[in-house]
């Protein structure tokens, strides 16, 4: 596998993903805003210029990004009580209880863009040993990109 393939890898199991994890009549999140979503979910109470950081987006698109998340109620904002020109973001309820409807497993999903059950079954195991090796709370040995540093 070279760069290239895993980037098409990565864009393929987002897609993936994103099938598993909604439901029809779903907004479907920009891939913005999921970045966004997701780093909030791993880090509530975030401030605007960690999730620039993490997300490698400009500062303006990510007060963007949060505003609209605010006003569909999927974030809540609030003052920093330490620095009151910061910003802090979290979770609101709706996204939270969301992210719980939707920890389902991927077997119908896999199923279906395989077309075969049992070619769906060797990728679930595929998959759960690729989480193992590569996501820290899989693997507390490995180290995310941002914790190398």
């Amino acid at each position: 596998m070279d760069g290239r393939q895993l980037h098409r890898l990565g864009r393929r199991l987002i897609e993936l993903a994103r099938r598993a994890s909604t439901y029809p009549g779903d907004r479907m999140p920009s891939s913005g805003e999921t970045a966004v979503l997701a780093e909030v979910l791993e880090q509530p109470g975030c401030s605007i210029r960690q999730l620039c950081e993490r997300t490698g987006f400009v500062q303006s698109h990510v007060s963007a990004l949060v505003a609209g998340l605010v006003e569909r109620n999927l974030l809540r904002t609030d003052t920093d009580p330490t620095d009151r020109r910061r910003t802090l973001v979290y979770p609101d309820t709706p996204l939270t209880r969301g992210v719980e409807r939707r920890q389902r497993p991927i077997d119908d999903t896999l199923t279906t863009a395989l077309g075969d059950p049992e070619a769906a079954r060797e990728a679930t195991e595929l998959l759960d040993r690729l989480a193992t090796l590569l996501l820290t709370d899989h693997n507390p040995a490995a180290q995310s990109p941002t914790s190398a540093h």
